[in-house]
């Protein structure tokens, strides 16, 4: 079937600022090359690469662009695996002291999503000094059925609490109970957050200050290797009877947290707000959540920090994933515009788990601008009921909005490009088939949008509103960032400093070490004649890196052979770079360092025959290979 051809006939065209080609691994379905011709067909002037956590297209954008060509601006960019490294234990702290009121909490719910799931237990535990001296715990009336995969594991049937008070009237009891105490529970922003949004639907507030003893867990016993409940308890020698039933873990989490508290207490915590102070700085990338977000480079500056995270985020924080810490972005930040991105970025997660208002618009304060998407691209919280519909996702997009007018952050609307036509999702579909993927049949349409189409997705914001995210506001995103290209027109060859000195240090080190402090005339005119070669053509850098890499590779146990022509270079015999020594074939000794360079007819050092040294009696090494250095490099 023939494709339908689309065109772009608006007048002011949109910018795609999020956009994956094939260079997101066994994610992105299209050449950046091509992404980029429909484009320019279309008639707009610029358009972001933003694969996930590389850079490798850029090249390919290069190579069809040029230096600088007037038709299209490419934004390089990434979408990166953002970690903020300072995720805190506690929330909203209030200076309260360590042997404050507690009251340890957990519930037991129909499902994971406080929007479309119901509370049907709530167990509270209060505790002062490590005792304690109160209890509050009900079934709860979800007015609903209770999913059978729910009742398999906290064993709370429909017959048990259909008889029980509903959410109305049990929740003013809780806040009642609570009071001003400190919350405690384990993966506290599922509770919390539970508990928020049932008692901002009621119209009532709850506002205390929380701690989460999953983090805590996390940050005073980093050798374990998972957090659940049960394991830290286990580990800890403490007894669990029953669990998945509100109060019986409530009990488990109030021991958990003496344990807790005497170790805090023993680091010298005085204050709630201590606990964070304790281990700040020294967050453990590995364990923390990492988050979608758009890096995009406004300048060379910022090109080049670009890249510097880029590498970092693979050669020193990589985890299943190349991840850049938040703390290094703002360190190397400068040039640099970021943007909250998808679904899966901190900003959208943050209103997704019900976090209060005052700690999304803190999140939101970190990113230069806000994006929001088609609401296809997220059917699938629908279909897993982490929302109850389309209306919902629209809310959600509209929060961002609002969110963006009152911190005067400019919104953007993007498709998340991840092919170009729209049937073209059945080539993703086979792709995430083959990694397992569940919904893998159920596409979200992300494919490249003409402007008229991305209008027709945000109508729902009004027509201005809806043109100011699509059109305006992208266009001004793309204005922030210069016309640059990812490659330099200059050479630029890699330098370490004193490199020709090293190399220089090195082989004369190994040469006297094989032949001794008076060398042969002819390994020092070998030497000699090759060295200056290397470094008057700038070839220093080269061996030094080789060097490197190689002496790495023996230390961690591998065995690195000679490549190619590189084995008729005497220097790189004696840095160790390949094992074949260039000279004529030769006797030395070990000893005593002994040399004969005598002609015996034989090219091949390996092919002598056996002698003992005529100095000291010891055997003789036999070398050489007799390849001259011209063959490696002309002079």
């Amino acid at each position: 079937m023939k494709k339908q051809e689309r065109k772009d006939e608006a007048k002011v065209k949109r910018v795609e600022l999020h956009m994956h080609t094939q260079m997101s691994q066994m994610d992105g379905m299209t050449s950046a090359k091509d992404l980029i011709k429909r484009a320019m067909k279309w008639g707009m002037k610029s358009i972001a690469i933003t694969d996930h956590g590389v850079v490798q297209a850029f090249p390919e954008a290069h190579k069809l662009l040029g230096f600088d060509n007037p038709d299209m601006k490419v934004i390089y960019g990434v979408e990166a695996y953002l970690v903020p490294d300072k995720v805190p234990c506690v929330s909203f702290p209030k200076g309260q002291d360590i042997d404050t009121t507690y009251c340890v909490l957990d519930l037991e719910t129909t499902g994971f999503s406080f929007r479309t799931e119901k509370i049907t237990e709530v167990g509270i535990m209060k505790v002062k000094n490590g005792e304690v001296i109160d209890e509050f715990s009900c079934f709860v009336n979800p007015e609903k059925p209770i999913p059978q995969r729910v009742i398999e594991v906290t064993n709370i049937t429909d017959d048990m609490v259909k008889d029980a008070e509903t959410i109305e009237t049990v929740m003013p009891k809780i806040l009642d109970f609570v009071g001003d105490s400190v919350l405690v529970a384990h993966n506290a922003d599922f509770d919390i957050g539970f508990l928020k949004y049932n008692a901002k639907e009621l119209g009532l507030s709850l506002e205390n200050t929380y701690l989460d003893t999953l983090r805590l867990a996390k940050e005073l016993f980093p050798e374990y290797k998972k957090y659940k409940l049960g394991i830290i308890a286990e580990k800890l020698g403490i007894k669990v009877e029953v669990a998945h039933r509100a109060l019986d873990d409530v009990d488990t989490t109030v021991k958990v947290l003496n344990v807790m508290f005497e170790m805090l207490k023993e680091k010298g915590v005085k204050t709630v707000d201590d606990i964070d102070k304790l281990n700040s700085g020294n967050a453990d990338y590995k364990r923390l959540p990492s988050y979608h977000a758009i890096i995009l480079a406004k300048n060379y500056v910022g090109l080049k920090n670009l890249y510097k995270l880029i590498s970092l985020s693979h050669l020193h924080y990589f985890y299943k994933r190349p991840r850049i810490l938040k703390s290094l972005y703002k360190k190397y930040s400068e040039g640099l515009i970021l943007g909250s991105a998808c679904e899966a970025g901190e900003l959208y997660r943050a209103i997704i788990a019900g976090k209060s208002d005052e700690e999304i618009e803190d999140i939101a304060k970190d990113y230069d601008y806000l994006e929001i998407q088609p609401i296809g691209n997220n059917m699938f919280m629908i279909r897993n009921e982490t929302v109850p519909d389309t209306k919902a996702l629209e809310e959600i997009n509209e929060k961002i909005v609002h969110l963006g007018e009152k911190l005067g952050k400019l919104v953007v609307a993007t498709c998340d490009v991840h092919f170009m036509d729209p049937q073209d999702e059945i080539y993703r579909r086979i792709l995430m088939a083959g990694q397992g993927f569940d919904d893998a049949d159920q596409q979200a349409p992300l494919y490249l949008r003409t402007t008229d189409e991305m209008l027709k997705e945000f109508e729902y914001l009004g027509e201005e509103k809806a043109y100011e995210v699509v059109v305006t506001n992208t266009n001004k995103i793309a204005d922030m960032c210069e016309r640059i290209s990812p490659i330099s027109p200059e050479k630029c060859p890699p330098y370490i400093d004193n490199c020709e000195q090293t190399i220089k240090d090195i082989a004369y080190t190994k040469a006297h070490e094989l032949y001794g402090e008076d060398l042969p005339e002819i390994v020092a005119n070998r030497l000699q004649k090759e060295l200056d070669s290397i470094i008057k053509n700038g070839f220093s850098v080269m061996y030094i890196i080789a060097q490197k890499l190689v002496w790495k590779s023996n230390e961690d146990g591998y065995l690195v052979g000679s490549r190619g022509s590189v084995g008729s270079s005497f220097v790189a015999n004696m840095t160790g770079i390949t094992e074949v020594n260039s000279l004529p074939a030769h006797y030395r000794c070990p000893n005593c360092k002994y040399s004969d360079f005598k002609d015996y007819g034989f090219k091949n050092g390996f092919d002598l025959p056996d002698k003992e040294c005529p100095k000291c009696g010891h055997k003789l090494d036999k070398d050489g290979m007799d390849i001259p250095f011209e063959t490696f490099l002309r002079i």
